[in-house]
This record gives C-alpha cells, structure tokens and sequence, in this order.
C-alpha cells in the first residue's frame, strides 16, 4: 500500500489486526533535497483520542544510514505514589537504568522478562548503582511488594525511537535520508508481543506526518503483574 504525499499531508491508517502491514510514506521536497527528515506521528484510538505510551521504532532499511554512537547518559524509571514513572520507558541497546524510590514506602523492583532478568532487594531511596540494558526486547517491571506496580522497558537496537505523549503525539527528528521499518507498540495490546509494521521513505528535510488509529486496549489487571504482565 503505498501513499505519495507533501510534507503537509496526513496519511490516516486503521490498525485491524496484528498481521504485519506495508505503509510506505514519502517525504515530498521539491526541488531541492537535504540529507535528513524528520517524522511526526499521531496515534489515536477508535473514538480519536490520543494514545500515550505508544512506542514508535525507526529502524534504517539497507545500508544507507549510519548509526549513532549510544549516549552516555544513563535513563531513569522512578517510583512515585506507588507508580513506575515513566510507565513505558523506551531505550537504545547498552543504556544504564536507574530505579529511585522516592515514595515513603519500601519497593523491590523485579523482572522475570528474557531481555533482562533481574532482583533489586527491598529498599527505599537511590541506593543501588544502574543496570545495563544490553539485549533488545520488551522488559516488564514488577514490584514483590506492591502488586499493582507494572511498569516496561522497551529496549531497540535502533536510535531512533520515540514515546507517544498522552495526546498521542511522537516526533522522531533528524533521520539520516532513506527508507526505514516503523514499529508501534503498547503494553496493552492484545497480543503484547505484536508490533504494527510499515515503513518510511525519508529523502529529504521537511516533516513526514502519519495517523494511526489503533483498536481497543486490554484493561489493566489489578492483580499479580508477574502472572499476567510477564513477556
């Protein structure tokens, strides 16, 4: 399925399944073309809401982009009012991860997930040094001690990546020129190892805009995370 559009367009898509789909975008320029674009995605439910915490994925096709160095600087999943802060935290392959307590209570973060396996001891406050996230995938964070607590990780080889705000926006700026494979993920999805699929032709400067309209979430469980949150 292919749509030729100006930078100014939208390209409006309905996620029906979790059967892989082609979306080929194409960033129009004019006369004259730059070495770099930028992406801006909207993703909406059925009723046109916007969607937070929506992973979006860049990921260069072929061999005509080169990679970044990884940053440096390390990431940060918070725990707040019995919450993981960010509730979806996405970042690139080799990113050290902080896990602060900052409410009053003792937490004992925890994940069962084959990209990082792991166990912080009961504690309250920054006391233990960063874990190194060095295996792509989807990582899900519990708590033994506060069963609601859910919280993931989405780790991508690609440095090209983005979180959808709670207006379902996401900007991926600065893409080298060429076309790339987009992945868009929620935790809530009904089956949470899908990844909507398509692609992005990006081959010169201006903004390249798409919507997503994504299909009904599963509601959140309120019991044992390690049970129905674990993949």
């Amino acid at each position: 399925m292919m749509f030729g559009q100006l930078t100014t367009s939208v390209v409006r898509m309905k996620w029906t399944g979790v059967n892989p789909f082609t979306l080929l975008l194409v960033a129009c320029c004019g006369a004259i073309c730059a070495q770099a674009g930028d992406l801006h995605i909207v993703i909406t439910d059925g009723k046109q809401n916007g969607m937070g915490d929506v992973v979006v994925i860049a990921t260069p096709l072929g061999a005509g982009a080169a990679l970044p160095k990884p940053s440096a600087a390390p990431a940060t999943m918070d725990q707040r009012n019995l919450e993981f802060v960010p509730h979806v935290l996405v970042v690139r392959t080799g990113t050290l991860v902080s896990f602060p307590n900052h409410d009053v209570v003792r937490h004992q973060v925890y994940s069962f997930s084959p990209a990082k396996a792991f166990q912080l001891p009961l504690y309250a406050g920054k006391i233990y040094p960063p874990l190194l996230f060095d295996k792509a995938g989807i990582v899900t964070i519990g708590c033994n001690i506060h069963d609601s607590m859910v919280g993931f990780i989405f780790v991508t080889d690609s440095p090209w990546f983005a979180r959808s705000s709670a207006a379902g926006v996401a900007d991926i700026a600065q893409l080298p020129a060429g076309e790339y494979a987009i992945e868009l993920w929620h935790p809530r999805q009904s089956d949470p190892l899908a990844r909507l699929r398509g692609k992005a032709l990006v081959d010169a400067s201006g903004v390249t805009s798409a919507q997503f309209t994504l299909p009904s979430l599963r509601a959140a469980p309120n019991n044992n995370p390690s049970k129905k949150w674990a993949y």
